[in-house]
Order: C-alpha cells, then sequence, then structure tokens
C-alpha cells in the first residue's frame, strides 16, 4: 500500500485509489452486461413466440379436423348402440335411403315444419321415397317461441297428414332448441312451457301420442324438467354422453357425411337410440 511520505503520522491518502482500479472499464463491462440481457430476453420472446405459434397451428389443425366431422368428441360404439340414425332436411337436399341403408342408418328424422307457416321443401319428397327403403322414418317441428303452439302443432299436422301405423314411421318429435333470435336473450320459462304445451296437447289429440322432445341437457333442466318429466328425450349433447338425465335419443354430432344425400357439402346430424333393436319398436308409431 502507498503511504503519504509528507505526513508524518503515516496517515492514508484521503485521495488514493488502488492500483488495480486504474484499469477496470466501467462503461465497457456494463456495455457487455446489457447486450447479454438484451439477447437472453430476446431468445426468450423468440421461444416464447414459437410456442405460441406451434400451439395456434394445432388449435387450427384441431378446429379444421371438428369442423369437418374428421375427429369429434363422441364416437359411440355400435356395439353399445346398435340402432343408429340421422336427421335430415332441406339442406341435405334430395335423401336416397337405399344408400343409407348400405351406410347402416337404422332411422332417419326428417323435417317437417317450423313455427306456425314454415314447412320444409323437401321433406314431401323424403317422406314418401323413404318407403321404399327399411330405414325407419319419423318427422319433427321446430318450436318457435315467438308464436303460439296450437298453430304450429296445425302447421306440423297439415304438413305431415296422417302416420301409419305400419311400422315404417316413428313417434313425433318436436325440436325446443334456442336458434335466430333466441340465442340473443333468454326466453321466460313460463313462455316455453306454456307454447310446448299447447302444442304437445294439440300432437296428441292428432296422433294419441306424446311427441319425443329433442332438446339439449341444459336447456330441458332449466325450462322444461319440472313439466314433461314423463316425455321421451332426445337430448343434443356435443360433448359427452348425457349420464345426468334418462334419455331415449342422442344426437351427438353435427357433422356427419354419409352417403345417400344430393347435397354433400351440408354435413348431418348424428345420434343414437338408447337401446337395443327389440326397444327401438317402442319408439314406431
Amino acid at each position: 500500500m502507498k503511504y503519504n511520505s509528507n505526513n508524518s503520522n503515516n496517515a492514508y491518502d484521503d485521495n488514493y485509489e488502488p492500483d488495480y482500479y486504474d484499469d477496470y472499464d466501467y462503461g465497457n463491462n456494463d456495455t457487455k452486461s446489457n447486450k447479454r440481457r438484451r439477447k437472453g430476453q430476446r431468445r426468450k420472446r423468440i421461444v416464447l413466440w414459437l410456442i405460441t405459434l406451434g400451439i395456434l397451428a394445432i388449435l387450427i389443425d384441431l378446429i379444421i379436423l371438428l369442423y369437418t366431422g374428421k375427429i369429434w368428441f363422441n364416437s359411440p360404439a355400435r356395439k353399445e348402440y346398435p340402432v343408429q340414425g340421422i336427421t335430415v332436411s332441406s339442406l341435405q337436399g334430395a335423401i336416397n335411403f337405399n344408400a343409407l341403408e348400405i351406410e347402416n342408418v337404422s332411422f332417419a328424422y326428417i323435417k317437417a315444419s317450423e313455427g306456425k307457416s314454415l314447412k320444409d321443401t323437401q321433406f314431401e319428397a323424403s317422406w314418401n321415397n323413404s318407403k321404399d327403403s327399411t330405414v325407419k322414418t319419423g318427422a319433427y317441428h321446430k318450436l318457435s317461441f315467438s308464436e303460439d303452439g296450437k298453430s304450429q302443432a296445425e302447421n306440423f299436422i297439415q304438413t305431415v297428414g296422417k302416420i301409419s301405423n305400419d311400422g315404417y314411421r316413428l313417434l313425433p318429435a318436436v325440436e325446443v332448441t334456442k336458434s335466430g333470435m333466441s340465442l340473443a336473450y333468454s326466453p321466460e320459462k313460463d313462455t316455453v312451457v306454456s307454447i310446448l304445451k299447447e302444442y304437445c296437447k294439440a300432437i296428441k289429440d292428432e296422433y294419441a301420442v306424446n311427441p319425443i322432445i329433442i332438446t339439449g341437457d341444459k336447456f330441458y333442466k332449466e325450462y322444461l324438467k319440472d313439466d314433461f318429466a314423463g316425455y321421451r328425450l332426445w337430448i343434443i349433447d356435443l360433448f359427452s354422453k348425457p349420464d345426468s338425465i334418462s334419455w331415449s335419443l342422442w344426437n351427438y354430432s353435427p357433422r356427419g357425411k354419409l352417403n345417400g344425400t344430393s347435397n354433400s357439402n351440408n354435413y348431418i346430424d348424428l345420434s343414437v337410440f338408447n337401446g337395443d333393436r327389440q326397444d327401438f319398436v317402442k319408439l314406431q308409431y
């Protein structure tokens, strides 16, 4: 260490700095440190972006596969559910029921009407053509929450006419789901119940049976459970088997692709019956 020779008491020089400080470049060291830190941050951002892009690519592929029906959340085994069927309307165009036989389709429900005035343009042709196949067919109505139930039932009855009891026709069905304007708001429970009760009464007066109710698990529990507990249910559940309630039919996918439809661009709703072929007889009109 250096001492101040002019100081008789050998005190330390207040202005003295150690030799090893002389060659130390603080500015240069800080610059290198900052560069390393910035490089590390850039690498982290790049890795994060790559991970994000990878996740987005996987999600896009998954959405495409789901939309095209190549994969779906549910795939009920034919061994467990031997009676499998479809739902069709004018969206699928003309139906070749003999081709559906080859696809092992056991039943097909054909849209007949909606609201109090709309009639499906393809219903009559599909209804009549189905007689030449072994595919059991039924007719269904799409319920409107803004029109009275009796008028809607009259529309269905006028469209379908008499239902023969020759074993080829199935019980009538009514779809009670949100769509169109009702998606933007929640209809009053009392309104839904009143309209559906009116509709079902008119159908029973005409055909002597209650219609099968097509609806979602949540909608049934929220709106219908208290007033329609004894009705056969056709539950729409695209994500899992509806085990929480008793059901007769289960619509498990809206992305079916089968031979037998002239408009192959539109998908088909796929459903299964909860039982064997002997039990299925109970659904025949």
